[in-house]
């Protein structure tokens, strides 16, 4: 899934419009040291991103660690969530998880990719908005996704920045470019859906 799939085909995608993250932030490396060894073993040989899912997943399942999950509201663009979806019932069948929610796609993607700078953030978020001008479809209702208190302040912290940034109505462009790139690699680097 390409950009352009990724938000639908009706809406042209812009070439490198997104972040990559090969180049990115680099926070899901070596992640799979850290998880539960049957949860290790699933994601073992697949890319980073589907590590990141996996420590998403499991963060949320672990109630021992004293992390707090926070609920926040999204609005995720109706073709980006439903490319979502699609991605979350491949990744169910892959992983033999059954228990995925969009909640652990949206924390791992704020995760992987929170350490970028706010510049590219900015751009990814303007192209994002660029490609929906005059567009048919809009946005889902406001959605609760659970999310680490670490990808909660950090998102409040990117309203700041963004602010002093000069930028006007770029979070919520923001954030959906965030989880369309991630869902472009996990479909990129992943193994091909039957």
């Amino acid at each position: 899934m390409d950009a352009e799939s990724a938000i639908g085909s009706s809406v042209p995608a812009r070439r490198n419009a997104l972040p990559s993250f090969t180049q990115g932030s680099g926070i899901g490396q070596g992640l799979a040291a850290n998880l539960p060894t049957p949860l290790a073993d699933k994601v073992r040989d697949l890319p980073v991103a589907y590590r990141e899912l996996a420590n998403s997943y499991r963060t949320a399942k672990d109630t021992r660690t004293g992390k707090t999950l926070k609920r926040r509201n999204i609005r995720l663009h109706t073709t980006l969530a439903a490319s979502l979806r699609r991605q979350l019932v491949h990744d169910k069948r892959l992983l033999t998880i059954r228990d995925l929610v969009p909640s652990y796609y949206v924390d791992a993607a704020l995760t992987f990719m929170r350490n970028l700078p706010t510049a590219q953030f900015i751009e990814a978020a303007d192209q994002f908005r660029d490609r929906l001008v005059g567009g048919d479809a809009g946005f889902e209702a406001p959605n609760h996704y659970s999310i680490t208190k670490e990808n909660d302040d950090w998102l409040e912290d990117m309203k700041d920045e963004l602010m002093l940034a000069g930028t006007k109505g770029l979070h919520g462009h923001m954030i959906n470019a965030i989880v369309e790139a991630f869902l472009t690699q996990l479909h990129q680097e992943g193994p091909a859906e039957n």
